[in-house]
């Protein structure tokens, strides 16, 4: 290869008959699924419509230059055909408008630059030409969708903003040095990082800053390390530009570096495990990086895949495609995954795509607990054995009580307790003691509460609560009490009353009540002390009412023993789940009948933020902080395991159980699936154990009460 503009067609056109099979050298993928793509091609676009469907358009392969177009369904796992382009195109750029069209400017037709360009329409699944051309013919060009809607065209001697309103192309009042196979990258204060490419048929280490203000392009005093073309650059969580690897010799890099907007320069990164030019970045919601596929050395082609931590700073071995691919494209999917779609390999341009998963956590099964049960409770000892209390299976509620010993990875059975109940809580109190109160039992609400002594395996009586209740929400305050939270009583009413458990007396007491009633809602500790409640249904049963569930939340002071209000979230949530974050933020996730973002709580200003809705609505589930080191770049995640699709107002109804599991990383505000666990469950229990290990037991499947249990680890 030589160090020319000429190299990079050649490696998507010419050199198709030239290039080598890299799986001689690395030996042959294992055996996966792909998806036929009809006719092949490289040279193509790939873009994420509004409707979660992926617009392939154009391309080239040995035959011709293609104006033929694709979508793709996730839903199916097809490609099915659209509307032709108005002209056939190849090393053209595709553009989603904020309208939910797709621009589509130049390309090449092999000699041939074009100038034109097209819309295409979803609604109508047509491309139709725009009124006005660019300015100039451009190909192996980039196109970045600005703020203010308009579409920045950077390639050749001069740039074009395309404004949808008009259709119409207008050059920049400044003019960027001419390079082609560059990237171009919006910055979070809104400007662009033009960087790389080949000036000259040289490649080039210049950058240049677009600043949409003053229509202009300045040249940084501080090259990039490395010269490089067809390489690429992500935008990184911390507003730094990740770039990999590109061309600019005799074989691809396997430098990295990272553009900081700060002080506008540029630090060498971690290298790759691979060199690799014409590849594909793809930026994952955990923070992290993949790396697909590409050229290597030698003229080979790339099946590996590699990851980069951002925590660790380091590249690690990631997974391995069907197929060797360069100059494919790669697309995230609303579900996390990503598709992989033509591009080239051996002698061959690629008639295939596949998806990837770039997590890949699995579920293990572990044996049978002793008995089913579903709406008890689970506590983490002290010993890092689980205990595992009462609840229900089916119609029977349960007095018997299991420890599962992670160690031995097995469910021993322990003391029965001395009232069969569920939907109870259970407290670890300071003296590694568990506190076991109120509930149901097949009688009615419980007053009754007794002691776990993990010492003996034990459960004694200790004094009852002043009220029958049940869903009902249990927290430990600082002084070592237990604060116990409304719930439902006699006659299926929700009930505004607290009590405060003494564990040196043995005995409950009222405390101030709640301004609002309410039963399935949740308590996070926060780290001044007080407690929050949010959520919860506020209706009788058999009340009535479709929206039983309320957006309230309030404080609770220990010291004053009064609550407070504040501000409500942003949505209506009972059976929801809250989590705790090590910044005193509070993630307020999911509930029944819930679809809607999330919510953040905010300590300091007593206020709830909305953040992304979770990939699947679901309540009756559990969260998870990972907060274990073993987690590694996940550690301080969330994740939210299982739980119920339709929300039923019937607690523990039957045949609605999930088996999908989710993350959320704080940093971003996002939600991206994480695994499935080897039975659906909801009303089930998960504990994060002393060694990162979650370990997850019980509840209801379609349709019964499942004395299943099974572990994920990190």
């Amino acid at each position: 290869m030589k160090q020319t503009a000429d190299s990079t067609n050649l490696m998507k056109k010419t050199l198709l008959l030239l290039l080598f099979v890299c799986s001689a050298v690395f030996g042959a993928s294992p055996a996966k699924a792909l998806i036929v793509l009809n006719p092949q091609r490289t040279g193509h676009t790939a873009t994420l419509l509004n409707s979660g469907k992926v617009l392939i358009a154009g391309g080239v392969n040995e035959s011709a230059t293609l104006n033929s177009a694709l979508l793709y369904d996730p839903a199916t796992g097809t490609f099915t055909p659209t509307g032709n382009m108005t002209a056939p195109r190849a090393d053209h750029t595709a553009t989603l408008l904020p309208d939910g069209r797709v621009l589509v400017t130049g390309g090449d037709q092999g000699t041939v630059v074009l100038k034109t360009a097209e819309l295409y329409d979803p609604s109508t699944g047509l491309f139709t030409a725009t009124t006005k051309n660019m300015k100039i013919a451009r190909n192996k060009h980039t196109a970045t969708l600005l703020p203010s809607g308009l579409v920045l065209i950077i390639g050749g001697k001069s740039a074009d903003l395309y404004n949808p309103a008009t259709q119409t192309f207008t050059a920049t009042t400044g003019t960027p040095k001419n390079r082609s196979s560059h990237t171009a990258t919006l910055l979070n204060d809104g400007t662009v990082l033009i960087a790389g490419g080949y000036i000259a048929s040289v490649a080039t280490s210049l950058a240049e800053i677009y600043n949409p203000a003053s229509q202009s392009f300045t040249v940084l005093a501080q090259t990039m390390i490395v010269p490089r073309a067809n390489h690429t650059a992500t935008l990184m969580p911390d507003g730094t530009v990740f770039i990999t690897g590109g061309f600019s010799g005799t074989s691809p890099h396997d430098e990295t570096e990272f553009y900081n907007p700060t002080p506008q320069t540029f630090t060498l990164g971690t290298s790759m495990l691979f060199h690799r030019s014409n590849h594909q970045a793809v930026l994952l919601p955990s923070g992290q990086m993949l790396a697909i596929g590409g050229v290597t050395l030698e003229s080979g082609l790339l099946a590996q895949n590699e990851i980069y931590d951002p925590v660790s700073k380091t590249w690690t071995l990631h997974d391995t495609m069907a197929e060797n691919r360069g100059e494919h494209t790669a697309t995230l999917l609303g579900d996390g995954t990503i598709l992989v779609v033509g591009g080239i390999t051996g002698n061959n341009t690629l008639q295939s795509a596949e998806i990837l998963d770039p997590v890949t956590h699995v579920f293990t099964s572990l044996g049978n607990m002793q008995s089913g049960r579903n709406q008890h409770t689970a506590t983490l000892l002290p010993s890092g054995q689980v205990l595992l209390a009462a609840g229900s299976t089916d119609t029977v509620v349960l007095k018997s009580a299991e420890v599962f010993d992670p160690t031995a990875n097995n469910f021993t059975a322990v003391g029965s307790m001395n009232t069969a109940r569920k939907s109870h809580t259970a407290t670890l109190l300071n003296s590694n003691l568990v506190l076991l109160a109120g509930g149901k039992s097949g009688d009615g609400y419980l007053k009754s509460a007794e002691i776990y002594d993990p010492s003996t395996g034990q459960f004694s009586v200790t004094g009852n609560l002043n009220k029958v209740r049940a869903l009902m929400t249990a927290s430990l305050l600082g002084d070592g009490t237990v604060l116990i939270v409304g719930g439902v009583i006699t006659g299926g009413k929700v009930t505004a009353t607290c009590e405060i458990f003494n564990p040196t007396a043995g005995t409950f007491a009222y405390t101030g009540a709640l301004a609002v009633a309410r039963k399935r809602h949740r308590a996070a500790s926060l780290l001044d002390g007080t407690i929050l409640v949010m959520g919860g249904d506020i209706l009788a049963n058999g009340q009535g009412g479709r929206d039983r569930a309320t957006a309230t939340a309030e404080v609770f002071t220990p010291s004053r023993a009064t609550w407070a209000t504040v501000q409500p979230m942003h949505v209506a949530r009972a059976e929801h789940e809250a989590t705790l974050f090590p910044d005193g933020t509070v993630l307020v996730s999911g509930g029944t009948s819930t679809p809607d973002p999330a919510d953040v709580y905010h300590a300091d200003t007593q206020s709830f933020t909305a953040v992304s809705p979770m990939v699947q609505a679901r309540g009756r589930h559990r969260a998870i902080l990972l907060s274990n080191p073993a987690w590694g770049s996940l550690q301080g995640e969330v994740l939210q395991i299982g739980g119920d699709i339709t929300g039923g107002t019937v607690f523990g109804g039957l045949q609605q159980a999930l088996d999908s599991v989710e993350i959320y990383n704080p940093a971003t505000g996002q939600f991206s699936l994480f695994g499935t666990m080897t039975v659906a469950r909801q009303n089930h229990t998960a504990t994060l154990l002393y060694d990162g290990r979650i370990m997850i037991a019980g509840g209801v499947g379609r349709p019964y009460v499942s004395a299943t249990a099974e572990l994920v680890i990190p």
